[in-house]
């Protein structure tokens, strides 16, 4: 920070970073990462903490600036004599809004609210064929508390209070956030999505149905229905998806259920802010007993709430395998993908079964992977279960907390 600094206000950040060089907050790489003044992280009878890393990337950042003042902007001035790059230098000026968007009601809005209909019978349903309409049309499930919202297409995503739980960009052009659930077939290796998004699959058939109370999804793919039923819990700050798999084909199918979300536990300001930076302070754990993933945000100050998340997958009465698990997301995506084509669902390249890392990693994510066995012209159900919530006391798991949830 205070070298950036150097682009703007020199005189000063140059006397700050003699001062720091005094200090002997040099090392062989340059400036430390960090000098932390908190009082309540700090040693007894210290008065700071030196972080003694480097990161390459601000080690770079660094440079860049130090060059800006130096060398008379050789960066800015090499990047501007491309006429692509000029072309777009205005918008280099522009300043944040101080007030946000302006959003209008849909005319079918404003009618619908105009003259509500009457009685029990007149609650209303949206039905979409089509799920690559102009703008996406969404469905909002809520208990007061926890929030989840979904498109036609299949994205959306999850809230909590003031916290996102899962990652979520506003973009009408682009729908492919939100919690997934992605089938393969296990003989044949083909996948698709329980909904249009991620993975952008046509279906032999396909509806999206908004009703009060759920969302659904209802598509067929190769001889296999599919049924997704999204509802927020009234009592409990839990979302449930229900899957159930029809196989209408004559003889049995192995059909592998994974599901994907990014985790947050965060504003979403902060994590539009500096993603990369936020995502450092969750961490995540495997409970094989429950057969679920919990996952927490480390505290940056003491008085910072303690919130915990967990994700599940449960298969009652169906002929399941064993399930694996998934926490980081660049094993989960692969290098140069996207969530339309992990690198999980190849099927010569990487076994069936998840990773099952956990931990610190650097990109958070809750997946779950088990294989259901369908036999001809039967079903099975899937449940995919998350929630989010505060422990009783002490830091760590209160299985107690999430033990209701869990069962």
């Amino acid at each position: 920070a205070s070298a950036l600094a150097l682009t703007v206000m020199p005189r000063e950040a140059c006397r700050n970073l003699q001062t720091l060089a005094a200090g002997g907050f040099l090392g062989d790489y340059g400036f430390f990462e960090a000098i932390d003044y908190t009082p309540s992280r700090l040693p007894r009878g210290e008065n700071h903490a030196i972080v003694p890393s480097f990161m390459a990337h601000h080690q770079g950042m660094s440079l860049l600036a130090f060059a800006h003042v130096l060398l008379n902007r050789p960066m800015q001035r090499r990047f501007m004599s491309d006429p692509l790059a000029r072309a777009t230098e205005l918008l280099l000026q522009e300043r944040v809004p101080k007030t946000g968007a302006t959003l209008q009601p849909h005319a079918a809005e404003v009618t619908a609210a105009a003259r509500p209909p009457a009685g029990e019978a007149g609650a209303v349903m949206r039905v979409f064929t089509d799920p690559n309409t102009p703008i996406p049309e969404v469905h909002l499930l809520s208990n007061g508390r926890y929030h989840v919202m979904a498109t036609n297409a299949g994205g959306g995503y999850s809230r909590w209070r003031e916290l996102a739980v899962s990652r979520w960009r506003e973009d009408a052009t682009r729908d492919c956030w939100g919690t997934f659930i992605y089938l393969r077939d296990r003989d044949t290796g083909r996948y698709w999505s329980t909904a249009y998004q991620p993975t952008l699959r046509q279906a032999d058939h396909y509806e999206a149905i908004f009703v009060q109370g759920r969302a659904e999804y209802r598509r067929r793919d190769q001889a296999i229905e599919t049924h997704t039923e999204i509802s927020v819990s009234p009592e409990d700050d839990v979302e449930i998806r229900r899957v159930t798999l029809t196989n209408q084909s004559s003889r049995s199918r192995h059909i592998e259920v994974t599901s994907y979300a990014e985790i947050l536990l965060a504003p979403l300001n902060a994590d539009l802010a500096h993603r990369s930076f936020s995502n450092l302070f969750v961490q995540t754990e495997i409970l094989p007993d429950r057969q679920a993933i919990c996952c927490t945000r480390r505290r940056r100050t003491p008085g910072e709430p303690e919130v915990w998340m967990f994700h599940l997958l449960a298969a009652p009465g169906a002929v399941a395998g064993e399930p694996s698990y998934e926490t980081d997301r660049t094993r989960f995506i692969g290098r140069g993908r996207t969530a339309a084509n992990p690198v999980v669902l190849d099927n010569n390249d990487n076994p069936s079964r998840l990773s099952n890392t956990a931990g610190s990693v650097l990109d958070p994510i809750v997946a779950i992977r088990r294989t259901i066995t369908v036999s001809a012209d039967e079903s099975a159900t899937v449940q995919i279960i998350s929630g989010v919530g505060q422990p009783r006391g002490g830091i760590g798991i209160d299985r107690e907390v999430l033990r209701p949830a869990l069962r």
